[in-house]
């Protein structure tokens, strides 16, 4: 009989909110053992061995990994910051829990860079889908059934390197878009839905299912509408196999449309550690709570190696910074921080998104 049990103090506890892309949760395990404390060691051993497994799939391409052997545990528990369990359960023989696994950034950087894998580690801004599901002419946003948006509510990606929203279908929402408009690519009222949930990207979604029960082919048209370039389309195709439901195709179609969108994301992310240059930036600011907030937003990307502040006065902050990859990989790297990297003449600036604030200014005095 299964029971619940304590942990040693040893395994840390910490929400589940915070998050960031070393981290992976909801690590299923299950091991028998001779003993409870044999199943256990051996759970949390296959545990962590299967979060590093989805970590480096997180950040790496499918192609650059292909070819990676699995290191041995030492490795991996080196590679450890530390980690949670939850929902455990334990008999004489017997040791069930669910796992949460922070890595340490720089150990799994090297680890990484050790091996010449390329991988990308910036975080996009939540990006929305539109799960519009079609089937024997029958078309649906947020009217019932959509078994689509459905999946897409339960199933979204909300760590990792592209976070997912997922609309709640609300009277707000079915105000806002139609089927016919998303499908249409309104992009006004594709960019009010995912500004609602707090996107810039809208991604419209359409899961055409044909095919006779159990034997259902699922089509997925994906279109994703960035408001700073020209719509992007792809598709991903999923059947529905022996002893299959429709809900389970249906929900590793979504697994397929959330790969590739963290594919093509990685792709132009990729970080080219041999790379890189130093720019001297000049920031605008109405005090020190402005430098104090843009300051912090730098020092958390993955792409600044290191920033020194050469001057500063009431209204502007002369910077030293040096960046690894390419200044364009810079500018998207600060655009998810909502901030804007810009040159005039041979002068480049950092200001928040949309500011005017360089109208009037005086730099580099």
């Amino acid at each position: 009989m299964l029971a619940g049990a304590a942990m040693a103090a040893t395994i840390m506890a910490f929400p589940a909110a915070a998050q960031d892309i070393f981290t992976v949760t909801g690590v299923h395990v299950d091991e028998r053992a001779e003993t409870a404390a044999a199943a256990r060691e051996q759970a949390l051993e296959i545990g962590q061995r299967q979060a590093f497994e989805e970590v480096v799939a997180r950040l790496t391409l499918p192609e650059d990994r292909a070819g990676l052997e699995m290191p041995e545990t030492a490795v991996i528990t080196n590679m450890v910051r530390d980690f949670g369990v939850s929902n455990e359960k334990t008999s004489s023989v017997r040791y069930i829990a669910d796992m949460t696994v922070r890595f340490k950034d720089d150990e799994l950087r090297r680890f990484l860079r050790f091996r010449d894998i390329s991988f990308a580690e910036l975080q996009s801004k939540p990006v929305m889908i539109v799960p519009v599901y079609r089937s024997n002419n029958y078309v649906s946003l947020w009217d019932d059934p959509n078994p689509w948006r459905e999946v897409w509510s339960r199933n979204v990606a909300t760590s990792g390197l592209v976070p997912i929203k997922a609309p709640i279908g609300d009277l707000t929402d079915i105000s806002t878009i139609t089927a016919e408009q998303a499908e249409g690519g309104s992009m006004e009222r594709l960019a009010q839905l995912a500004k609602r949930y707090g996107a810039d990207v809208a991604v419209v979604a359409s899961a055409d299912v044909t095919g006779p029960q159990g034997g259902e082919s699922v089509n997925v048209s994906i279109t994703r509408y960035d408001p700073n370039s020209g719509p992007q389309i792809f598709g991903v195709q999923e059947n529905t196999l022996p002893g299959e439901t429709l809900n389970e195709t249906l929900v590793r179609a979504a697994k397929s449309v959330q790969d590739q969108l963290a594919d093509g994301w990685k792709r132009a992310n990729l970080i080219n550690y041999s790379a890189g240059g130093n720019l001297m930036v000049f920031i605008p600011i109405t005090g020190l709570g402005d430098w104090a907030g843009i300051e912090k937003k730098l020092i958390g990307l993955p792409v600044v190696r290191n920033s020194r502040v050469i001057a500063m006065s009431k209204r502007e902050v002369q910077l030293s910074l040096d960046y690894v990859g390419s200044t364009n990989q810079l500018q998207t790297a600060l655009n998810q921080q909502n901030l804007n990297l810009s040159r005039m003449g041979e002068l480049w600036f950092i200001q928040p998104s949309g500011s005017d604030r360089l109208q009037g200014l005086s730099f580099g005095g």
